[in-house]
């Protein structure tokens, strides 16, 4: 029974995560938050953007202006052309402090160990690089229907980590992450995207409230939407000394020591001289 409740990681579950995100709830979601990323972070500098989702989803990437894109994914079964390569997302197979941009889109809440993910993730971006967190939001719609869905269904997108917000800043606090920017979005409720033909389908439309709902819960920044979005930005502490008085001031008062000293020298040494010479 507690295996209905149990994640089972993006190994296992990976390949049926990836069918469902290009469902008809799932494209609304990403399609929310790739508008999203469009209006607020397509101009984040740098070179190489690294993108890790459920699917490669190039769509979000080609969001972003830097030329250099890659993704990673962590199951092997049915693979995509558009994949980078296949690793353990705990253990990335890049050196520290060399990606500009992180898009990290709904890996955390499927993961067996998400501080274990973000930990590695951070470790791959430069100092001054940009970190974007996706996680559905366990207050939101789908994160309230999540208990009574686990029950009725073997489906694993409703098998996820409860990730709140506040909990996912700590983290990024202590990885040395300053937080930039929180977003909500997706604000429908999944149940109003089952199907497309029957008459259940045609009844459970009427759940949908429109994207005149959507537009006005991103204007007035409602939160508990299906996803929540947090852009961090790395910040890395170095050393700073507080010296007692200035270089340049105490370069001056050497060079004015050392002068008088040579002057005072000079003089004695032509004394002697003169001295010598008589």
């Amino acid at each position: 029974m507690l295996e209905r409740f149990s994640i089972k990681g993006l190994k296992a579950t990976g390949e049926k995560l990836s069918l469902w995100s290009k469902t008809d709830f799932g494209n609304y979601v990403l399609a929310a938050e790739r508008n999203l990323i469009a209006d607020k972070y397509s101009a984040l500098p740098g070179y190489r953007v690294m993108h890790l989702g459920l699917t490669t989803d190039r769509q979000s990437a080609d969001e972003f202006s830097q030329i250099h894109r890659f993704n990673f994914q962590a199951h092997s079964d049915h693979c995509e052309s558009g994949v980078s390569a296949i690793a353990d997302l705990t253990e990335l197979p890049l050196p520290s402090d060399v990606v500009d941009v992180v898009l990290l889109q709904h890996t955390l809440e499927f993961s067996e160990s998400p501080q274990s993910v973000l930990a590695e993730v951070c470790r791959t971006i430069t100092p001054g690089g940009h970190l974007i967190v996706c996680v559905l939001d366990p207050f939101g719609p789908m994160g309230v229907a999540k208990s009574s869905m686990q029950l009725l269904t073997d489906s694993p997108q409703y098998r996820f980590h409860s990730l709140r917000v506040g909990r996912v800043l700590d983290w990024l606090t202590l990885l040395n992450f300053e937080v930039d920017g929180i977003n909500h979005g997706a604000h429908q409720w999944p149940i109003a995207f089952r199907g497309a033909d029957s008459k259940v389908a045609e009844r459970l439309k009427s759940f949908r409230l429109g994207n005149r709902w959507d537009r006005g819960c991103q204007k007035i920044g409602l939160p508990f939407g299906n996803f929540y979005m947090i852009h961090a930005v790395k910040r890395v502490s170095r050393v700073i000394g507080n010296p007692s008085r200035s270089w340049t001031a105490a370069a001056r008062g050497r060079l004015s020591v050392s002068t008088s000293q040579s002057l005072g020298s000079k003089k004695i040494i032509d004394k002697r001289s003169a001295e010598h010479e008589f």
